[in-house]
């Protein structure tokens, strides 16, 4: 099992149903604070927040240049937006831009939970007002960040790495979410593509597990006590490149504390086999949970 948080041999990534928060629009020149603006600006001080957080509103920009050299390829720096009103500190929507350094190819991907710890800058990178105006770039090594923001992992067993970001506390019961990016790379040809709206990768988390040898990923979905489902999903493979991303179906498992007329029976598991893209009941697995 592998994990993002240290390695194992069996991936887990969860899937938190990604949280859809509110954020304000980038900043421009014909935005004026409304009342409602003004007292949220006014917040840090409450909070017992340094003076510079009134800063961190979601608009103004915070800019990152990573020192080192990503996967061996990739310069990268980050326009990030951090908004004090989100947890945990520090955390904003972050346009990461990529340039590699063996050839003209750059790309952005959109973060909308990137995180730095707070304490992170406290002792390595001190902020201030004066900073933050100056648009003046933090320049630290990527390395040393001790929860990456985004990494280049094999998610889909086809080995190549996909671009993976970690959204800070952004699914379900506030573990972090990931997006994933296919990026696909031929004699002539270089695309990102976006899983975001394609399933299973769409639901990947930290409570994801992906296993390499059977190539099959299972997937979690909580609903709190005996409320609970699971699905498992098994690797497809086809001729095209550019279509080799897909996996299907081949088997859920769903948890429930009532029998279909509503009776209260005690904790069951239903399993069911996909066949085809049908459900069937398998009834041997199915039963009882002691």
């Amino acid at each position: 099992m592998y994990n993002f948080r240290g390695g194992k041999i069996i991936y887990r990534i969860l899937f938190l149903l990604t949280i859809h928060l509110f954020q304000p629009s980038f900043a421009d020149s014909d935005w004026e604070p409304s009342m409602y603006e003004e007292d949220y600006n006014t917040q840090y001080i409450e909070m017992g927040l340094p003076e510079f957080y009134r800063l961190m509103n979601s608009r103004t920009p915070i800019y990152i240049e990573f020192t080192d050299v990503i996967e061996g390829r990739y310069r990268v720096n980050v326009e990030w937006f951090p908004d004090y009103g989100l947890a945990p500190l520090l955390t904003g929507p972050a346009n990461i831009n990529f340039k590699a350094i063996d050839s003209d190819i750059s790309f952005t991907v959109r973060n909308e939970l990137f995180h730095v710890p707070n304490a992170y800058f406290h002792t390595k990178y001190p902020l201030s007002i004066e900073y933050i105006e100056s648009k003046e770039p933090i320049k630290m090594p990527f390395w040393y960040l001790p929860k990456k923001p985004f990494e280049f992992r094999d998610v889909n067993f086809d080995g190549v790495n996909e671009l993976v970001i970690r959204e800070e506390m952004g699914g379900q019961r506030f573990y972090d979410s990931f997006s994933v990016y296919l990026i696909q790379e031929g004699d002539d040809y270089f695309n990102i593509v976006d899983m975001s709206k394609i399933k299973p990768y769409k639901y990947f988390d930290e409570t994801t597990e992906f296993n390499w040898e059977n190539q099959t990923v299972y997937m979690y979905y909580s609903g709190g006590a005996c409320s609970s489902s699971y699905e498992l999903y098994e690797r497809v493979f086809h001729e095209n490149t550019l279509e080799n991303y897909e996996f299907k179906l081949i088997k859920s498992e769903d948890y429930d504390y009532q029998d279909k007329k509503g009776n209260n029976i005690g904790c069951h598991k239903y399993v069911y086999d996909v066949i085809d893209g049908k459900k069937v009941f398998n009834e041997v697995e199915s039963g009882p949970v002691k």
